[in-house]
């Protein structure tokens, strides 16, 4: 005979089932951790992040094909760099090409070093 069951407590027709459900795992587990990284134990997976971005490729895009070249480091920035190229070209001639390339493989060098930094975890 059951324990006592409470009045209020719906009862139930169906039959128990065999088995429940694991509860899902968790995707992240560095926050209630204290902890700045992605910690991995039982239930937890890593999450997956993009390769950090290598400053000699950056530098050889960069070199070989300028504003465009920074695509490979950043999309956005690609675009500003090569925006501002055509207008330069257009307005002022294309010797300032001279002072743009250089000025783009120093911030594809820049952004690259900075996000290999960020992504060796």
């Amino acid at each position: 005979m059951p324990a006592e069951e409470n009045p209020r407590t719906p009862k139930a027709f169906g039959r128990r089932p065999a088995s429940f459900a694991p509860h899902p795992p968790l995707m992240s587990g560095g926050w209630y951790q204290s902890t700045d990284h992605e910690v991995v134990g039982p239930g937890r997976y890593a999450v997956p992040r993009p390769p950090a971005k290598s400053a000699k490729t950056a530098l050889r895009w960069a070199l070989f094909s300028g504003p465009l070249g920074l695509f490979y480091v950043s999309p956005v920035g690609g675009l500003i760099a090569t925006a501002v190229s055509v207008a330069a070209v257009t307005l002022g001639g294309a010797s300032l090409l001279a002072v743009i390339w250089p000025v783009v493989m120093v911030l594809s060098l820049a952004l690259s070093s900075g996000r290999s930094e960020t992504g060796d975890e």
